[in-house]
């Protein structure tokens, strides 16, 4: 079995313990836990940690050293790319009706997929790591429309999201009763499920040029969250448009876990694309115990999963880490 992480490296990594022989290090017991793959979210909270030329001055440079580690213990470090994170050329972000004022604060700079620009913004950047940084891959994450929770109530009012509805609506804006029209909700999702698409189509493209594969974080609920949010991965497997998805980490209950697996396992049955079943040493602050994590492993495996993307690298012990060895024989 597969077992690849999801690392953010600038709290594994504190300033000063930060230097190739700490990274090293810590790589070292990774794969020695069985570990292939280290994908990489190098950007948060408005600061970067990779040399571009698009974002300006790094916080601190971190994705060279890992690569370099990465090399001499035999793991892959696959940097994440997207939308979730605004940067200088985000030109629209997710906005909501005018009347509503309890959409939290974090949804406010969410970059809109409706906006071409903000597609730009991320093919520049993940161009700029393919070419100074050589990486074999790369993994598209945060593809999509903020949460589905948040849209059924306030879906996106931007300038884009209402000039497309003039088209399909003939008015900028659905008012609740129009969402519950079966026809009115199925264009509304079928507007976002196009724009976040683009996006994807543009990264494949990036992808192909370089020779390279691309990889696809994405929602674990695929029909809860996944659709109302623009991001039909099931569709993007089947096309051919990603060599691999990770699912996010979405449940703790092993009955609703297994649920989660087997459609998986269907809307991924006969596609070439790779499926990493995303766990967690962690969820939502909540620590999964180690029986719980091997045993869903197991499960995954069983219904034919690649293999799994454990979230995060950081909270990997040393107890963890002798678990993961054992499911990578697997």
């Amino acid at each position: 079995m597969e077992i690849a992480v999801w690392g953010h490296p600038f709290d594994e990594f504190a300033e000063g313990e930060d230097g190739p022989a700490e990274i090293l290090e810590r790589l070292t017991r990774l794969r020695e836990a069985g570990v292939t793959t280290y994908f990489a979210l190098l950007a948060t909270a408005g600061m970067h940690y990779f040399a571009s030329r698009t974002l300006g001055p790094a916080a601190r440079e971190l994705l060279r050293p890992l690569t370099e580690a990465a090399l001499e213990v035999g793991i892959e470090i696959i940097p994440v790319v997207g939308l979730g994170q605004p940067g200088k050329l985000s030109r629209g972000l997710y906005e909501p009706p005018l009347e509503v004022a309890d959409v939290p604060e974090w949804a406010l700079s969410w970059p809109c997929a409706a906006w071409g620009e903000n597609h730009e913004h991320a093919v520049l950047i993940a161009n700029e790591l393919i070419e100074d940084y050589g990486v074999s891959g790369l993994q598209l994450d945060y593809s999509r429309f903020p949460d589905a929770e948040l849209l059924a109530k306030n879906p996106c009012a931007c300038e884009r999201c209402q000039n497309a509805r003039l088209r399909w609506l003939g008015k900028p804006y659905p008012e609740p009763q129009d969402l519950r029209i079966p026809g009115v909700a199925f264009k509304e999702l079928q507007m976002r499920m196009e724009f976040v698409r683009s996006l994807v189509e543009s990264m494949r493209g990036l992808a192909d040029h370089h020779g390279i594969t691309l990889s696809v974080a994405v929602r674990g609920r695929y029909y809860e969250d996944a659709l109302p949010e623009g991001q039909d991965w099931a569709e993007w497997c089947a096309d051919g448009l990603v060599d691999e998805i990770c699912t996010a980490p979405a449940v703790l209950s092993f009955g609703r876990f297994a649920r989660y697996v087997s459609q998986h396992q269907r809307l991924t049955a006969g596609c070439e694309a790779k499926w990493l079943e995303g766990v967690g040493a962690e969820a939502d602050a909540i620590h999964l115990d180690l029986d719980a994590l091997e045993r869903q492993s197991r499960f995954a495996a069983s219904a034919g999963a690649d293999g799994i993307c454990v979230s995060r690298a950081g909270l990997i012990d040393e107890e963890t880490a002798g678990v993961l060895r054992e499911l990578a024989q697997l």
